[in-house]
Parts: structure tokens; C-alpha cells; sequence
């Protein structure tokens, strides 16, 4: 059994995440879409104080690159689906097969199962019956019903509810999102959509465990079972779902020379993918991470707040939704990255008409390097995700002095 220190566990897992060097030359079209295969799926998050999340994902591992991209993945090129997986995801279309059973899976829980379908055939027969007609379609192109009540602040679906079945019949996998256009979703029929995909043999139970955590250890760098089904949203051994547990799916993967079982210091028994073995030799030699970047609160890296404190001990939570009086750190805070350990976060805020990214606070951690080091070594990052967003000037609002003075610039 291979035995690592917490340290070398987590720049194996940096590593794994694509987060461990620099870009070496600016980013490719073919740079990105290796990007989303290896992180397997990409969190979707609607908040734009700054770039969405998921185009934020991509800018972390390759710098500045055309966002545009990561929208023609899936459409035209149907490179990924959008899909349900760690929550609502960009997923690379190899993996379709293996959610065709979690499809199947919500048609029978919410769509047959549930009363509110039931109660609004006509709903869900008046949503099909659009789109089989007239081709894709979204929320927008819906009418409001004639009533006068207003949907609650937190209300998923509004108060239309064509809403609400067009996201049961997305979930059941009737519908496919086709592309989105000002974030919102166009639906087609999934057999419009996937006509290959849907047209082959549905894998067997067992085999789509097995891709699933495998795809998952590898995208992890090291894997402990208990953090693996937070990283699809799979619910393997979970009372009610039946079949293997982690633990067991990771044991006959590693029998089958797929993964090799580790010991993490501190932390217990785990595994990591045969693939990903010359990273750890590599890290055991004494290679470590370089790269210095900001991430989002739904990165791959940390979106498991669980094991973002066990690997990196950094204490980390998004605060919009908490009452203002209540933060802590801020809106929308990004983590710092910094050669492999999480040392502070910011809180930005792109002022797109102006052309100013806003740093409204700046928290470093106790053990972060000096305030005159970071001055210097964070500036090119900041200059990068200033130029993503189009500004051509950075403004910080609350730091230690010493970087409110490096930091805040314009440029032509």
C-alpha cells in the first residue's frame, strides 16, 4: 500500500485537478475541452457578480481563454450534456450512458411518482406536445398563467408552471437542454438530441458504478470512499438505493488493477487510479504545485466542503445566502490558490459598464505568506482575472495596506 502525508495527498489531488502548473502557452480549444473530460463534469451556478462559475472553472486551469468555448461544447459540438450530476453540471458525453439509469430513476420518483404530475397532466402533455411541434423551446416561450400570485423568493420553479415541468421532463430525460441563450435554457426531445445515444444497450448497474467512481478517483487524485459519491451525486450504499457502497465499488476496482490503495496520513485508507500513479511519483520526489489562481465556490477542487478542510484545512463556505450583517468574508468569496495550499480569499465584483473589477475584501489566512510577498506574486493572477472580465482597471476597497497599493491599477 502506498503511504502519503496529508501534504502529498493534496498536491496529488491539485495536481489531478489540473491546478498544479502554470498554462505553458495560451489556451487551445483542444486545451479546453481536455480540461472538462478530465474533470469529468463542471458545476453550473447562475451568480454573476463575476464570470459564472462554470466559465470560472476553466479560466483557473488555462488563463485567459474564449468563454464562447465552453458554450460550444454543447452546442453545436455536443461535447457535453447538462444534466443533473454534481448538481446541475456540464457533463462530458461520454458519461451519458452512465446517467441514463439516474434518468430513469427521477421519471419513476418525480414524474410518475410524485402527485403534483399527476394533478398537472395537462401541464406536462401541453409542455411535450410545444416542443414535439414547434423544436426547442424554454421557460421564456411559455405564457404566465392569469393569476395574480407572485412566486416566493426562493421559488425554483417561479410561478409558471411549465416551469416546473419542463425540469420534471428534463429530469425524467424526455428533454434535452440543446444550447442555452442569455443563460436560459432551449429544450428539445432527448431523442432528437442523443438519437445514437439513446438508441444503445443501457450499461448494466454495476458497470456504471464502476466508470462512475473510477472517473471520479481520477479526477480526485486521491479518493477516500466516503468522499467519492459527493463527486457525481451518486448515492451508493445510502439507505433506499441498494447495491454496492463506495467502499466495495473501490475495492473491485482496485482488484481489477484500475486503482492502487493508498494510506493518507492522518486522514485513513483511500485509493488512487493507476493513471494518475506518476503524479504521485512525481509529488514524492518533490515536484510541487507552482500555480497561483483564484477559484470558484463551486470549483471541483473544493465543492466537497468536507474534505477542502480535511486535505487543505481551510474552513470555507459561499455566504450569498446569508443575511449581509451575517458575513463573515463576503457576497461571493474566491479562494486563493496559491502552489498548492488555500491561503485567503477575495471578494470580487466586476463592474462590467466601467470596466473595473472590484476587490471589496481581501482575507488571508494565519500561515499565509507575507503581505510583501503576495503583493508581487498574486498580481499577475489578478491582472489575468481583471483581463477576463474585459477590465482594464482593478480597484480593492478593504486589505492590508501593502496591497491595496500593489493591487489597484489601470491599464489601456
Amino acid at each position: 500500500m502506498l503511504e502519503l502525508s496529508r501534504d502529498e495527498a493534496r498536491e496529488v489531488a491539485v495536481a489531478a485537478q489540473g491546478l498544479a502548473q502554470p498554462p505553458a502557452a495560451p489556451p487551445t480549444w483542444e486545451d479546453a475541452v481536455a480540461t472538462v473530460r478530465r474533470l469529468g463534469c463542471i458545476q453550473i451556478d447562475t451568480i454573476h457578480v463575476v464570470a459564472r462559475s462554470q466559465y470560472l472553472v476553466l479560466w483557473s486551469r488555462l488563463g485567459v481563454y474564449d468563454p464562447a468555448w465552453l458554450d460550444a461544447m454543447l452546442h453545436p459540438h455536443r461535447l457535453v450534456f447538462e444534466y443533473w450530476a454534481h448538481a446541475a453540471s456540464l457533463v462530458s458525453i461520454e458519461l451519458f450512458p452512465y446517467f441514463r439509469r439516474r434518468m430513469g430513476d427521477y421519471r419513476e420518483r418525480y414524474l410518475d411518482g410524485h402527485p403534483w404530475p399527476r394533478e398537472n397532466a395537462h401541464v406536462i402533455e401541453h409542455v411535450r406536445n410545444a416542443i414535439a411541434e414547434r423544436g426547442p423551446l424554454g421557460a421564456m416561450h411559455f405564457e404566465r398563467p392569469d393569476s395574480e400570485e407572485r412566486a416566493g423568493p426562493w421559488s425554483w420553479y417561479g410561478n409558471k408552471p411549465t416551469n416546473r415541468a419542463l425540469e420534471l421532463l428534463w429530469l425524467a430525460g424526455e428533454l434535452a437542454v440543446v444550447r442555452r441563450v442569455n443563460f436560459l435554457r432551449l429544450h428539445d426531445l432527448a431523442e432528437r438530441v442523443f438519437p445514437d445515444l439513446l438508441a444503445e444497450e443501457l450499461p448494466d448497474p454495476m458497470e456504471e458504478r464502476r466508470v462512475l467512481a473510477h472517473r471520479a478517483v481520477l479526477a480526485m487524485g486521491v479518493a477516500l470512499p466516503r468522499w467519492v459519491n459527493d463527486y457525481f451525486r451518486t448515492r451508493w450504499g445510502v439507505r433506499g438505493y441498494g447495491g454496492p457502497g463506495p467502499a466495495e465499488i473501490l475495492a473491485g476496482l482496485a482488484a481489477d488493477g484500475k486503482l492502487v490503495p493508498v494510506r493518507v496520513e492522518g486522514l485513513g485508507d483511500g485509493y488512487v487510479a493507476v493513471a494518475n500513479l506518476p503524479l504521485v511519483e512525481a509529488v514524492r520526489a518533490g515536484q510541487r504545485s507552482c500555480h497561483i489562481t483564484f477559484l470558484s465556490p463551486f470549483d471541483n477542487l473544493i465543492w466537497d466542503r468536507q474534505r477542502t478542510l480535511a486535505l487543505f484545512d481551510f474552513d470555507y463556505r459561499i455566504e450569498c445566502y446569508t443575511p449581509a450583517s451575517k458575513r463573515r468574508y463576503g457576497y461571493f468569496t474566491l479562494p486563493i490558490l496559491y502552489r498548492g495550499r488555500l491561503i485567503g480569499r477575495i471578494d470580487p465584483k466586476a463592474e462590467r459598464k466601467d470596466g473595473v473589477l472590484i476587490l471589496r475584501s481581501v482575507h488571508l489566512e494565519p500561515g499565509a505568506p507575507p503581505v510583501a510577498e503576495l503583493a508581487e506574486t498574486l498580481r499577475p493572477a489578478l491582472r489575468s482575472f481583471a483581463t477576463f472580465h474585459g477590465a482594464r482597471s482593478i480597484r480593492v476597497e478593504t486589505a492590508p495596506p501593502e496591497l491595496i497599493e500593489a493591487w489597484t491599477e489601470s491599464w489601456a
